[in-house]
Order: C-alpha cells, then sequence, then structure tokens
C-alpha cells in the first residue's frame, strides 16, 4: 500500500494548512488512480484511515485549524449566487444545479470519471466548506433560499420563479424528470443521504453498493438531463463520516455526552451553553454546539449502530465538492 499519510509538519505552517488539507484529500486520497485500482473496501478504509489520523492529530495537537475550517464554509461559493437567487436582476443566460444530498469527497473520482464518459468538461473542480451545522435544513437556509425549509418543498416557491429559477426533487435513483430550457435549474437528488439513512448503513458494503448501482443512475437523470449549453454545478449539502471498526476516536471526550449522544445540538435559550472545549465546534451566535473530527456520538436505538453518519464537524463531513461542468 502506497504511503497516504497526511505530512504533519505543514501543521506548523498557519495560513497553507487548510488548503494542504484539500490537495491531500483529492491528490493523495480519494483520487482516481486509488479509485480504479483498489477494490471498494480498500479504497474506503484505506482512506479513511488516513483522514483518521489526521483528524486525532488536529483534535490533540493543531486545534486552530477547525476554526480555519468553520471560516472556509463562511467563505464558499452558494448555489444561492450560481443560480442568480441574490442577484437584483435574473441571470442573464440560465445556469444549472445539480445536489447530491451527502455526497462526500470519496465519490468525486467517479463523478470525474462519469463525466469524462458523458462528454462533459469539468472546467473546475473546487473543494468547499458547506454549511453550519451539516444538516440538510441549514444548508437550504444558508445556501439557497434563506428560508428553513426541506428541499422536497422548493418546487413552486415563489421566491425561486421571480428569479427564473425552476427546483426538482428527486426521490429515488432513477426519478426522471423533463428539465426545461431557458430556465435556472435547482435539482436535488435525495441520494446518497436516502441510502444512508436506511438499515443497510450498518453494513460497509453500503458504499460499494452506492458506487456500482446508484450513482451512474443519478448521474444519467440528473447531470445528462439538463439541455445542451448550460453551465452546471455538481455539489453537495453535507458530506458523510465512516465509522467502520478501528475508524472511530478511543480518546475519553465528555463531547458526546455535552450533546445528548448528537453529532451536533442547538441549545435553547435557557440551557447552558458549552464553554469552550477541546473536541467541540462553538457556533455561539447560533447557540449550536458540533462534535470535532472521529468522536462517534451513541445515540439510542438504531441510528446509533449505522456506520455512516452525519451533522458534526469532521473534515468529510463539511469539506464537500464544488464541480463545474460544461457540454463538450
Amino acid at each position: 500500500m502506497a504511503n497516504i499519510q497526511f505530512d504533519r509538519s505543514v501543521l506548523f505552517t498557519e495560513g497553507f494548512r487548510l488548503p494542504a488539507i484539500k490537495e491531500w484529500l483529492t491528490k493523495t486520497v480519494w483520487t482516481r488512480d486509488r479509485y480504479g485500482s483498489l477494490d471498494m473496501d480498500s479504497y474506503l478504509r484505506e482512506g479513511e484511515k488516513a483522514v483518521a489520523d489526521l483528524e486525532e492529530a488536529l483534535s490533540t495537537g493543531a486545534l486552530s485549524v477547525w476554526d480555519e475550517l468553520e471560516a472556509d464554509s463562511r467563505q464558499a461559493p452558494t448555489l444561492k449566487s450560481w443560480l442568480g437567487i441574490d442577484a437584483a436582476l435574473s441571470l442573464e443566460a440560465p445556469h444549472a444545479s445539480v445536489v447530491f444530498d451527502g455526497l462526500s469527497l470519496r465519490e468525486l473520482p467517479l463523478l470525474l470519471k462519469m463525466a469524462e464518459d458523458t462528454g462533459f468538461r469539468v472546467k473546475s473542480v473546487k473543494v468547499i466548506g458547506t454549511s453550519l451545522p451539516t444538516e440538510t435544513l441549514d444548508f437550504v437556509e444558508q445556501r439557497v433560499l434563506g428560508t428553513r425549509l426541506a428541499p422536497s418543498r422548493l418546487k413552486g416557491r415563489s421566491e425561486l420563479a421571480q428569479k427564473n429559477v425552476e427546483a426538482f426533487y428527486l426521490e429515488q435513483p432513477n426519478s426522471r424528470e423533463v428539465f426545461p430550457s431557458g430556465r435556472n435549474l435547482l435539482i436535488w437528488s435525495s441520494y446518497p443521504d436516502r441510502l444512508f439513512f436506511n438499515d443497510e448503513a450498518r453494513s460497509e458494503q453500503l458504499f460499494s453498493t452506492f458506487h456500482r448501482d446508484h450513482i451512474p443512475v443519478l448521474w444519467k437523470c440528473t447531470v445528462q438531463a439538463i439541455p445542451t449549453g448550460v453551465p452546471i454545478v455538481v455539489t453537495a449539502d453535507h458530506g458523510y463520516i465512516f465509522f467502520g471498526s478501528s475508524l472511530e476516536s478511543t480518546r475519553g471526550s465528555e463531547a458526546p455526552g455535552m450533546l445528548g449522544q448528537a453529532r451536533s445540538k442547538e441549545f435553547g435559550a435557557t440551557e447552558v451553553f458549552p464553554d469552550a472545549y477541546p473536541d467541540l465546534q462553538l457556533l455561539t451566535s447560533k447557540r449550536i454546539a458540533m462534535l470535532r473530527g472521529r468522536l462517534r456520538s451513541r445515540p439510542q436505538g438504531p441510528s446509533g449502530r449505522k456506520l455512516y453518519q452525519h451533522g458534526g464537524f469532521s473534515l468529510l463531513e463539511v469539506l464537500v465538492p464544488w464541480v463545474e461542468l460544461e457540454r463538450v
């Protein structure tokens, strides 16, 4: 196995650390070479182990990197700008966006392969910080509409129609819509999030199932179905952290209990907000606390046994793809 460990000496170079981590994630860990040469189990486990080791290093010796990650979220591009929702006037030429709910950087190599195989030119690939907390409703509020709303309820919203934007929500991988010409398109796929929420999320094999059986179908029903000539961005509202055996932190920490065994928690006005704590990212203005890194929350019920979780503040929950495409 090739050495894909992060060079920890970089963690002493303030201002360069997060860009170096992003480059490492996409050019060393989640690469097309590794994706094409390894079986899916090895690609997932070896890559996740390298990320887990880095996150433990951040949590025990480079805590300020977490604040750099939060700052990156505030500076990231948004769909409301891409589609002209926050502009004074509608865009002169239509744009399209595809949101794969819960897509992570692990899937980036396959997205780029799908683009190449189906006649799209990749104009740019970015790794951006998504909304905080890393939850779908917060993404819609912060990055799309300014209103806390489920993506399934975006269709027909007057705020979108006023900016020539039409929204579509696809519930199944093979859901099909006829996307109109001359409109800005907001296409939201409920996958992979819907898959990771079901009972199979307790199995490591879910990752290979998603790649083999779902992504090609999703791509055909979304990106390939967009009218020719429309610039497209493919992104995600949040990523997922993977908790296979030996891939969670073994450090003793009170943080999960402080959040009621959730990956993030919004504290009410009468609740005591946590003081600064090494394993918590505190969004003080929102009274929200999030679990940093590899700590695993253990809520009661079936969800506590799931290997794929989101809502917290790890690299692969916060950092997501932003891929701009055009048809060749």
